[in-house]
């Protein structure tokens, strides 16, 4: 699989994460959108400096980055200084995953763990499993 790599201009400098002790997954309660629009949406609506997420895994299973893996994210208050965010495209309250982005996640969360020797065992949670 090769992940996408849009071109997006954070309105605020980013900061670098300095731990890794988890994944979370999240969905975006929406339809099947873009890295690129999430990205528009967290500028406008929550001034997070654009996409909090470090990726963005569309219906049809692409693969989209969100910001820079190294950087902390913006997407679980309580664990974004720990923490890589994935955000499925859908909503997922009222409808199914389908195979093929499940399988891109698979890979993906395979991917991240498999970069850093120390990241083999990162646990993976769901974003509600936070609240």
């Amino acid at each position: 699989m090769v992940i996408r790599e849009p071109r997006l201009t954070f309105s605020r400098p980013l900061r670098p994460r300095t731990t890794t002790t988890q994944i979370v997954v999240h969905h975006t309660a929406s339809g099947d959108v873009s890295a690129e629009t999430v990205h528009g949406w967290h500028l406008r609506n929550k001034g997070w400096g654009g996409n909090g997420y470090h990726y963005v895994i569309r219906q049809n299973g692409a693969i989209e980055r969100g910001r820079p893996e190294q950087m902390r994210g913006v997407h679980a208050s309580r664990v974004n200084a720990n923490s890589i965010g994935i955000a499925l495209a859908g909503n997922f309250e009222t409808h199914t995953m389908a195979a093929i982005q499940l399988s891109a996640l698979v890979w993906l969360i395979r991917d991240i763990r498999s970069r850093h020797p120390h990241w083999r065992d990162l646990p993976v949670v769901g974003h509600r499993d936070l609240s």
